[in-house]
């Protein structure tokens, strides 16, 4: 229980530290919404948060809601993997590159062979880049999933996930580019490494007004340990609220 409430503890001062880096209101605050669905992970939807601020930095938060059954408890779905990040976002080179590093709690039994939900069971530390200038159009993400709630009985793992996205705008709505993305356990206590799966393929985004972006990516898989598909797909759609 000590260990729950230093982890929360920490996750809520992280927070706090943020948000009381600026004592005057915050310039502007963005609410936005993004709906994923691949071949792997399934349906899920991100809610993302972004505060202005009158520093070089804006405070950003997510919370990603993970549906998959398999993320939880099998086959009610109950205790449902939940992610949620606290970080900050930079902007360089005349706000054409924002970068964003973020701190995050996972809770439920995702990292672990548990019966049930355990709260703060993970950190995640992340890392987002988005550069948009010119002919150029890239987006990569970067998450590690560390295990943090030990216990005799739980076996505990470790997972990794990363993506990128670069891009060609071939007019102001279209962009055409690849995408790569990968995923896997890097250390479990009851086992070697796993590859989970590593995709390589075309990616087709579309840009619609108020900043709305739909894109769709789809290809092979180079390689998995864990006899996944041959082929993949992924669909996202952002949407400003």
């Amino acid at each position: 229980m000590k260990k729950i409430n230093s982890i929360v503890f920490t996750f809520l001062m992280v927070g706090w530290s943020v948000f009381s880096q600026d004592a005057d209101p915050p310039k502007k605050a963005t609410f936005a919404t993004k709906i994923i669905h691949n071949s792997v992970a399934g349906f899920y939807p991100i809610f993302f948060g972004n505060f202005e601020t009158n520093k070089s930095f804006d405070i950003t938060f997510y919370t990603i809601f993970w549906t998959n059954p398999a993320f939880g408890n099998l086959p009610s779905g109950s205790d449902l993997l939940l992610e949620t990040s606290v970080g900050l976002g930079f902007k360089f080179l005349d706000n054409s590159l924002f970068v964003n590093p973020s701190f995050g709690i996972t809770s439920g039994k995702f990292s672990s062979n548990s019966t049930g939900t355990k709260i703060a069971e993970g950190i995640v530390p992340s890392l987002y880049i988005n550069y948009q200038k010119g002919l150029v159009d890239f987006e990569g993400y970067l998450a590690y999933y560390k295990s943090v709630r030990e216990d005799d009985n739980i076996i505990t793992k470790d997972y990794l996930l990363n993506w990128m996205a670069p891009g060609i705008n071939v007019g102001n709505r279209l962009v055409l580019g690849a995408f790569y993305e990968s995923f896997g356990i890097t250390r479990q206590e009851d086992g070697d490494p796993l590859l989970i799966y590593q995709w390589l393929g075309g990616s087709v985004k579309l840009k619609f007004d108020k900043g709305i972006a739909f894109r769709i990516s789809a290809g092979a898989t180079l390689n998995t340990d864990a006899n996944t598909s041959d082929e993949f797909y992924k669909v996202s759609a952002f949407i400003p609220l």
